[in-house]
């Protein structure tokens, strides 16, 4: 694995460090120049897939970054994947693919397991001896990014709901100061991997089989699939003949020489957006795309928005479980009512679901019907939703030793916060808890308390606007 190319530095130069956003589909990496003056700097972000894949056909396993530069046959792959349900508990699969240097910080799940934290910290320091380490939630590292503060010079936000929709679940996150308030976090047990599953499931049934080709319908997804404004509507659309939902998707051949390895959408044929226009009867009709005949070809109609309506609707494959917006909903309602208005006015969406075309639409006009009328609703789509936990915390790390760190009140997300080698040799992982035990405030009343004395005498500078959707 070859990671981000290193900032440029000198011997008296701060260290730099090295952001990992361990994810359940792939790694984040990126540096952080510590102390570094370049304000406007946004970090180099590398994604590796994190996984090892075992191919029957080049009879080889393939690890991380491997997988894309050197596998010709993305068919019958048999994955071996370190996290289950976003959770680590496959140490040797990860020491495989993990990279090392000196300080680090890793992200981890919110509410990690006690004993998966211990083996994060047993690993970093007795395995690979990192000189220093800091275990963050993902979520919490999001306010500290440029999508979420707007501008290189604006503050940090006190108050921000992340919205984490990622490879095994989607996580709703209330951040004050730069802290989990732990009593309002709701998941929703929909995240890339159940979409994926399910569009495999529905394209067996109705076209090829396909329960075996994980990574190209994965791809398949991500290129034909959006997120509908007008589900009602499209539906209708989708059910008449020669409809302009339907896209061709060309499967891959898998010849050894070939360029289509994961398959794509049919050259001549734009993707359809958010919200497609109904059909005009009157529009002049070209015809089918020419085929080849050794292509195998996949329509896919109604697949492509009925796969991400799961998000928002999770009863549309029975699962028990409130839809994103009312969940959203319900965890601003758990908050103090004095803070409501300015979780409703900054919500950031960060994880690989996120990108799917038309979700920032949906959630800002389905948010909009749940919040009340008196608070605005603003969600911001970061540029690059998938490493943007990863950006955020680097971005902030390089400028946190100087005066443009941004941060007018104590953040957990500073060089304070490190834990030595030397302080886990003496204490274990007990020194670990202590201080990454700050990115949470406490549960219970204790924790209610906490949140309103935090928030006493900071309304002041809250000032409303207009409703809007803010697109990196």
């Amino acid at each position: 694995m070859q990671l981000p190319p290193l900032p440029s530095t000198s011997a008296t130069a701060p260290p730099r460090v090295l952001v990992l956003d361990n994810g359940g589909h792939s790694i984040k990496a990126a540096w952080a120049q510590a102390g570094s003056s370049a304000v406007a700097c946004e970090p180099v972000v590398e994604t590796y897939r994190n996984a090892i894949a075992r191919s029957k056909a080049a009879k080889r396993s393939f690890v991380a970054d491997e997988l894309e530069d050197e596998c010709d046959d993305f068919g019958g792959l048999t994955f071996r994947v370190p996290m289950e349900r976003g959770i680590l508990n496959n140490w040797e699969v990860e020491k495989t693919i993990a990279p090392q240097d000196t300080p680090l910080v890793v992200t981890e799940p919110v509410f990690n397991l006690p004993n998966v934290q211990d083996h994060y910290d047993q690993i970093v320091f007795e395995e690979y001896e990192f000189q220093s380490y800091l275990r963050c939630p993902g979520p919490a590292a999001v306010p500290y990014g440029l999508d979420a503060r707007g501008s290189p010079t604006a503050p940090v936000p006190e108050c921000a709901l992340i919205i984490d929709s990622g490879f095994s679940f989607t996580h709703v996150v209330p951040v004050l100061r730069g802290r989990i308030v732990t009593n309002a976090v709701r998941r929703i047990d929909v995240g890339g991997k159940l979409l994926t599953n399910y569009l495999k499931e529905i394209v067996s049934y109705r076209h090829w089989y396909m329960m075996d080709q994980t990574s190209v319908m994965e791809h398949a997804k991500e290129e034909a699939c959006y997120v509908s404004t007008r589900w009602k509507q499209d539906l209708e659309t989708a059910n008449r003949d020669g409809n302009p939902l339907v896209r061709t998707y060309v499967l891959p051949d898998f010849l050894p020489d070939s360029t289509n390895k994961l398959g794509y959408v049919r050259s001549g044929l734009t993707p359809a957006p958010a919200s497609p226009p109904p059909a005009d009867p009157s529009a002049p009709y070209n015809g089918p795309q020419p085929e080849k005949d050794e292509e195998q070809l996949l329509y896919l109609c109604n697949e492509r928005f009925t796969v991400p309506e799961v998000l928002f609707n999770p009863s549309t494959i029975d699962m028990n479980q409130a839809g994103l917006a009312e969940t959203v909903g319900l965890c601003i309602s758990l908050l103090p009512t004095d803070l409501q208005g300015m979780f409703w006015s900054n919500i950031v969406c960060v994880g690989g679901n996120v990108a799917l075309q038309g979700f920032g639409e949906r959630l800002q006009s389905e948010l909009r019907s749940v919040a009340p009328p008196e608070h605005i609703v603003n969600v911001t789509i970061p540029r690059s939703p998938t490493t943007s936990i990863a950006s955020s915390a680097a971005s902030y790390l390089s400028l946190a030793h100087n005066s443009r760190s941004h941060a007018h009140f104590p953040t957990p997300l500073s060089p304070s916060s490190f834990v030595t080698r030397q302080e886990y040799l003496e204490a274990g992982s007990n020194a670990c808890r202590r201080k990454f035990g700050a990115f949470y405030w406490s549960g219970g009343k204790k924790g209610d308390k906490e949140v309103r004395m935090a928030a006493r005498g900071e309304m002041d500078g809250y000032h409303g606007g207009g409703d809007g959707l803010v697109l990196g």
